[in-house]
């Protein structure tokens, strides 16, 4: 992974994008690299994670990378490739497509649409630049552009803070082509979509849809899996199927836990990896109210925000991040995405109860959300450890299965009673002992107790409950008190 900045139809645009590489280069780089051309800058500043090399890659264009191509083997030995780079494998299947005559933004999107894989991208040739990410926006881009300001994108919206922009997220699964071919100023001249949509075909047998889900659960783990691969453990079924699945291909995998000594979530992290055989592999890390308020500033920073439902969900993996990176890990696998694709929130129950075809269209527009409300903090809160952050549960095949499945069997409601994820409960079965697999879990916040310590933290800093917005302000002072321009 790696932090990506440009700027495209600008004059002096390196002197800018150097300045927003070096707001990226906080999470100790493995290397950075800029090329200027004309009035476009492009650059990283690299994290190596597999075989990726040093960025931009120059041919017929110029190349940057965000990301992970996890298919990018066998898309080599399709093309007949020789490489052991994501990268270098997606953009040499780019500029055999412009070599033959395809306009850049079509090389592109035709070439993602074979990809499986997390990224934000830039490919520059002559007078267009193209932007992309991937389907769920699992990594975070950010751009502007306008007649003065021209083009300018980045990983991270702090990237925009030094040279004085304000961003809006790039849409996941965007392509867009922008030109300076008129005037000079970058205009977008076409946008595309890389989203998946749901399939005319459904699967509304449990036999077929436990069998195709399962399998292809068992590629995504797989594609994901390193030796220097973690996996964020609450003990709740997402995180507990992960690692049941990564165990028979990696049986050394470490488990994170995290939280107060008494609380729900370390209690139920060591029943449940005693409980699947992999008490060995998990690693606890118990929390202090001192260590939360320290932490405090720097997920502020981080995440650009003092909201407080970001803060305090992205406090626990910000800290889940900072252990495994101490343990050598430079790769974690968390569940995000399986509440959204398989129905496991509280308001979906009453979405089912207006009729599945609502519960339906719920579901997808979680999913077409789902990097804004989660994805964007997560990518952020890790990166600044100098972790990947990896979702199964957002594999490309995994959620076409997930979304050929019925609304049926994602709610279930018998006697009365609701089962939330139940296809995905069915799909664990053998894996996961009957206790495990059908217990309902606290969310993160809640479980961990740092929803508790932040309410202790807002109180002694003499923000009472009873005037409300207690949290944000205790976060707001917090900012104000570090200097931070959010």
């Amino acid at each position: 992974m790696c932090g990506i900045a440009g700027m495209f139809g600008t004059p002096d645009s390196n002197i800018e994008v150097k300045k927003m590489l070096a707001a990226l280069g906080q999470g100790e780089p493995d290397a950075c690299g800029i090329h200027t051309e004309g009035d476009l800058s492009i650059g990283n500043a690299l994290l190596k994670i597999t075989g990726d090399m040093p960025q931009p890659l120059r041919g017929t264009g110029f190349f940057v990378l965000n990301g992970e191509i996890y298919n990018f083997r066998e898309l080599a030995a399709e093309f007949g490739i020789k490489t052991d780079s994501g990268t270098k494998l997606l953009f040499t299947l780019i500029e055999n497509g412009v070599k033959k005559g395809i306009t850049p933004v079509n090389a592109v999107f035709s070439t993602l649409l074979k990809v499986n894989g997390d990224y934000a991208l830039a490919y520059a040739c002559g007078k267009e630049l193209i932007l992309a990410r991937d389907p769920s926006g699992v990594k975070p881009l950010f751009y502007c552009y306008g007649e003065e300001t021209g083009l300018v994108f980045a990983s991270e919206k702090k990237a925009f803070s030094c040279i004085g922009r304000e961003a809006k997220p790039f849409p996941q699964g965007g392509v867009m082509g922008f030109s300076t071919e008129k005037g000079g100023i970058a205009e977008k001249i076409v946008e595309r979509s890389l989203k998946i949509k749901p399939p005319e075909e459904r699967i509304s047998d449990e036999k077929k849809a436990v069998f195709c889900l399962k399998a292809a659960l068992e590629k995504a783990v797989e594609l994901r899996l390193t030796h220097i691969s973690g996996i964020a453990f609450s003990g709740g079924i997402d995180s507990t199927f992960l690692a049941a699945l990564a165990k028979r291909i990696d049986p050394d995998i470490t488990l994170y836990a995290i939280g107060l000594p008494d609380s729900h979530d370390i209690s139920q992290a060591e029943y449940v990896a005693e409980a699947i055989g992999m008490k060995r592999n998990l690693r606890t890390h118990f929390l202090s109210p001192e260590e939360i308020e320290a932490a405090v500033p720097e997920l502020i920073y981080a995440t650009e925000s003092t909201d407080p439902m970001k803060v305090s969900i992205g406090l626990p993996l910000y800290i889940v991040a900072k252990t495994a990176r101490e343990d050598g890990k430079r790769v974690l696998l968390t569940g995000q995405g399986a509440d959204e694709l398989f129905g496991g929130y509280s308001r979906h129950e009453g979405f089912f109860e207006q009729g599945p075809d609502v519960l339906d269209r719920e579901i997808y527009s979680d999913l077409e959300n789902i990097s804004a409300i989660n994805l964007e903090r997560d990518a952020m809160v890790t990166m600044a450890s100098s972790i990947e952050l990896r979702v199964p549960f957002l594999d490309k095949e995994v959620i076409k299965t997930g979304i050929a499945i019925i609304p049926e069997l994602k709610v279930l409601k018998k006697d009365g009673l609701y089962t939330r994820k139940y296809i995905l409960r069915k799909t664990a079965e053998g894996l996961l002992p009957p206790e495990i697999l059908w217990k309902e879990k606290k969310a993160i916040q809640y479980g961990t107790g740092v929803q508790k310590i932040l309410y202790r933290l807002a109180r002694d800093s003499g923000f009472s409950k009873k005037q409300g917005n207690h949290i944000e302000k205790y976060l707001k002072n917090v900012a104000l008190k570090y200097g931070f321009l959010l």
